[in-house]
């Protein structure tokens, strides 16, 4: 089985589509090329932000291979195999297999409830023993499956039972679970985190793994956080931490896909409207976000 060495900013890749919900799959390499010449670390794929669950398992796989291609292993890549049916989350993750993918991720599907630990512990486990060549990063966002369980004690519940389980997408702002999880199981376990308007909180924790949205367009102001960090200048990160958080919060008054898919367009990537049943920005609400985004200096260039 690979080792699971990738840490970094890593970019939740937006998947692409026209106004019909068809793959408009030529968006991607530019993008893919924009943001390894800034220095991004990875991706992730067909996740919440690249709508892996409204999409079918054709485009899944069409959009997989449009990026596993484009990035031609110039850095790593997680590709997100959740689905309601077992069998074709198997089949997903397979097909990650085959296109050399780094790692794996999924959340387990919530229609029919996970009311306890040990259930959490058996879905889990049965999603993931279908292999055991890649690493399984397991995706909790409680505010996406409604599973509110603390990760440390899913944890400490699964200790030695799934070899494949190599890390954790922390997709939450219960900051104390997240570096309990980090001190007691950060030896065998890669923790990621999720939450990119909690950025400079969970970097001052010792986080050196973030995996988001907002890294698509914001990644030279969250290089500058970092920066400012390892130099020892508080007041540097903080100050590009603010901007950073009032950019999202000036976004989040929309519906938080269908704005970052407007800024993209914005920013001269355009990948479309959100497939159903996002509903995409009307043209006044767009106007009004560029008119925020330009505010709060989102288009403005970040000096090196």
């Amino acid at each position: 089985m690979k080792k699971l060495e990738l840490k970094g900013i890593i970019a939740a890749g937006f998947s692409p589509f026209d106004v019909d919900g068809k793959l408009k799959l030529e968006a991607i390499p530019p993008l893919v090329d924009h943001l390894v010449e800034q220095g991004i670390d990875g991706f992730y794929l067909t996740g919440s932000t690249g709508e892996g669950m409204s999409c079918s398992i054709e485009q899944r796989m069409a959009i997989v291979e449009t990026y596993m291609q484009a990035v031609n292993k110039r850095v790593p890549v997680i590709i997100c195999v959740s689905h309601a049916s077992h069998e074709t989350s198997t089949l997903l993750t397979k097909h990650a297999i085959e296109v050399g993918a780094d790692a794996v991720s999924a959340n387990l599907p919530t229609y029919y409830g996970i009311n306890n630990l040990d259930h959490l512990v058996y879905g889990v486990q049965k999603m993931v023993d279908c292999q055991d060549e890649l690493p399984f990063i397991y995706y909790h966002i409680p505010g996406k499956t409604g599973l509110n369980f603390k990760m440390y004690d899913f944890l400490e519940a699964i200790a030695g039972r799934l070899p494949q389980l190599k890390g954790i997408k922390y997709t939450a702002g219960n900051l104390d679970d997240y570096i309990r999880c980090e001190h007691t199981f950060g030896k065998a376990l890669k923790m990621y985190f999720g939450v990119d308007e909690l950025f400079l909180p969970a970097l001052s924790l010792g986080t050196d793994a973030f995996i988001g949205s907002t890294y698509n367009f914001m990644l030279p102001m969250y290089q500058k956080i970092v920066e400012h960090y390892n130099k020892n200048d508080p007041k540097g990160a903080i100050t590009q931490y603010h901007q950073v958080a009032e950019i999202i919060n000036g976004f989040l008054k929309y519906d938080g896909l269908s704005a970052q898919k407007a800024i993209m367009k914005m920013i001269g990537h355009d990948f479309g409207p959100p497939k159903p049943p996002v509903r995409p920005l009307l043209e006044a609400q767009y106007k009004d976000l560029n008119l925020v985004m330009e505010r709060q200096g989102l288009f403005n260039p970040i000096p090196h």
